[in-house]
C-alpha cells in the first residue's frame, strides 16, 4: 500500500537529503546535539544520538519529563490512568520494539462502542450508520490504495464532513460520524482534512490503533529513555529564547535556571548558553513560535507554523465508587458534555474504577472553565442513562485540558482542509543545522509512535 508516509517522502524526500547535506552530514560528522524537549520524540531522538557516541543535553521548559505522557496514578486506590497519550496502536511497530526491548508489558485495552444519544443508551451491535452509508464507506476505504497523488490533493482541500456528505451520508448518519471522529482529531470533522482522516482511517488497526496499553502506565517508557539516557544529561526548566547558527556551531540560549535530576537539591546553575554542533528541536509549535532563531527561519517556515493549530482536548478521569459499567471493554460515544467515555483502569484490579470522559472543542473549553467538583458532578449526570446513580459514586476527579497547557496550547496537531499537503512538508525542512521533530510532523498526529519515529528520523539525519 502506498501510504502517506511513501506518498511523501515521493514529494519531498529528495529535497529534505539536498538540504541536509551541506549543513549537517559532514565529513567532520558532529558529536555533540542539543535537544529541546523531554517529550518523545525529544528522549527517542537524544537515545539514538548517545547510543551512536554523540554528547546529549537535553533541555525541557517543565519541571518534569513526558512532554504529553502524562501518567496519573490515584493515591487512595494505586489505579493508573493517562491525562495525556493513551494507546499503543496494533501497527505501531517501532513503540512494540521498544517496549520489548525495555521489558515494559503491554496489555490489550481494546474497547468496545456503546452509543449514548438524545438520553438513550444503545448497547454494541443495537446501533450502527445506515446501510448507504456504510456501503459508500466500505467502498471509499477500498478505493484509497488507488487515490492518485491529484485525488489525493484534491481530498486535502475539502473537509472530512463535506466529503462524507458528498459521498452519501445522510444528516443523520453525519452527526454521529462527527461525535465519533471528533475525538480522533479534537475537533469537528468540519475542520479536518479529509484526506488526513481517509488516510488515518484506511491505514489503521480495525480498533483505530486503540489497541494497547503499558502496563503501570505509558511513562514507564519516559523512565526507561532517560535511564539510558541519563539522568545528568537532562536539565528542567529551561525555556530556549534563542537558536543562532555560526561558523559551524549553533549556540542554544535559555532564560532561566534549572536542576539535573542526579542534583540531590534544587539549585541554580550558572550555564545559560549551550553550544553544540546540531540542534534537534522538538517543541510543539506555540513553543518553537516563541524561540528567536537567527539566522531566522524562512519566511514560508514561519508562516506555515503560524498556520498550523492544536485540538482544544480536555480529559476527566472519574473515580467512582464501583464499575457500574460492568464491561471491562466498555466505551461509550456520546451527545452530551463529552464526547467519548472509557474505562481507564481495564484489566487493572479493584473494586472502584476510573471512567475517563473525553470532551473536545468548545465543549472543552467550558468544562476546563468549571471548577472540579461541578466538572464531576456533570460529567456523571449526564450519564445518569447509563446508571442513575452515577453522581452518586463518582468520588473525585483527575483533569488536564491540554488546550491551558503554557507549552503546546493544545493536544496535538489539527491539519484542517490544505494544509496536509501545504504547510505539512515546509515544516518538516531542516533550518541549517536545527532540525524539528515531534507528533505534529508525524504520520499521524496524537500517538506516541510518531513522536518517536520523527525524533529518531531526525537523529538518524546527524548519525550518517
Amino acid at each position: 500500500m502506498q501510504n502517506r508516509r511513501s506518498f511523501l517522502k515521493g514529494l519531498g524526500g529528495a529535497a529534505t537529503v539536498a538540504a541536509l547535506a551541506p549543513n549537517v552530514l559532514s565529513q567532520r560528522r558532529p558529536k555533540r546535539c542539543v535537544v529541546i524537549g523531554a517529550g518523545l520524540a525529544g528522549l527517542a531522538a537524544a537515545y539514538k544520538l548517545k547510543t551512536a557516541g554523540w554528547q546529549v543535553t537535553v533541555l525541557e521548559a517543565r519541571d518534569r519529563i513526558g512532554g504529553r505522557v502524562f501518567s496519573h496514578k490515584d493515591q487512595q486506590t494505586g489505579l493508573i490512568c493517562e491525562l495525556g497519550a493513551e494507546w499503543v496502536g496494533e501497527s505501531h511497530e517501532r513503540i512494540k520494539a521498544l517496549c520489548k526491548d525495555f521489558n515494559i508489558p503491554l496489555q490489550k485495552h481494546q474497547f468496545e462502542d456503546f452509543l449514548l444519544r438524545d438520553g438513550r443508551v444503545y448497547r454494541p451491535g443495537e446501533w450502527s450508520f445506515s446501510p448507504q452509508a456504510k456501503t459508500a464507506f466500505d467502498k471509499m476505504i477500498a478505493g484509497y490504495e488507488k487515490l492518485t497523488v491529484a485525488q489525493k490533493t484534491r481530498l486535502d482541500r475539502t473537509d472530512w464532513w463535506n466529503h462524507l456528505e458528498k459521498i452519501g451520508f445522510s444528516p443523520d448518519d453525519l452527526r454521529l460520524r462527527d461525535l465519533m471522529d471528533s475525538t480522533d482529531f479534537g475537533e469537528s470533522i468540519r475542520h479536518v482534512s479529509a484526506f488526513a482522516a481517509l488516510a488515518e482511517y484506511a491505514e489503521s488497526s480495525p480498533k483505530n490503533e486503540m489497541d494497547y496499553k503499558m502496563t503501570g502506565g505509558n511513562a514507564r517508557l519516559v523512565e526507561e529513555f532517560v535511564k539510558r539516557i541519563g539522568w545528568g544529561n537532562i536539565t528542567f526548566l529551561r525555556r530556549v529564547d534563542s537558536i543562532k547558527q555560526r561558523r559551524g556551531s549553533v549556540i542554544v540560549e535559555c532564560s532561566k535556571d534549572g536542576f539535573t535530576l542526579d542534583e540531590i537539591e534544587v539549585s541554580p546553575r550558572e550555564v545559560f548558553r549551550l553550544t553544540a554542533d546540531a540542534v534537534i528541536c522538538t517543541a510543539p509549535i506555540q513553543s518553537l513560535l516563541k524561540i528567536k532563531f537567527d539566522p531566522p527561519l524562512p519566511a514560508v517556515q514561519r508562516n506555515a507554523a503560524e498556520q498550523l493549530v492544536y485540538s482544544r482536548i480536555s480529559k476527566n478521569s472519574v473515580v467512582y465508587s464501583d464499575r457500574f459499567w460492568k464491561d471491562e471493554n466498555f466505551s461509550m460515544v456520546s451527545d452530551t458534555s463529552s464526547h467519548f467515555y472509557f474505562h481507564s483502569t481495564q484489566s487493572q484490579q479493584g473494586k472502584e474504577g476510573i471512567l475517563t470522559a473525553y470532551a473536545v472543542g468548545e465543549k472543552a473549553d467550558v468544562l476546563s472553565s468549571q471548577s472540579d467538583e461541578r466538572r464531576m458532578r456533570k460529567i456523571a449526570t449526564d450519564i445518569t442513562a447509563l446508571d442513575d446513580d452515577a453522581p452518586k459514586k463518582a468520588r473525585r476527579i483527575i483533569s488536564y485540558a491540554w488546550q491551558r497547557d503554557p507549552f503546546t496550547d493544545g493536544a496535538y496537531a489539527l491539519y484542517k482542509p490544505g494544509q496536509w499537503f501545504g504547510i505539512r512538508p515546509i515544516l518538516q525542512r531542516p533550518h541549517g543545522k536545527v532540525l524539528f521533530a515531534g507528533e505534529h510532523i508525524a504520520d499521524w498526529q496524537g500517538f506516541m509512535e510518531g513522536a518517536i519515529e520523527t525524533g529518531e528520523a531526525a537523529a538518524e539525519a546527524l548519525i550518517k
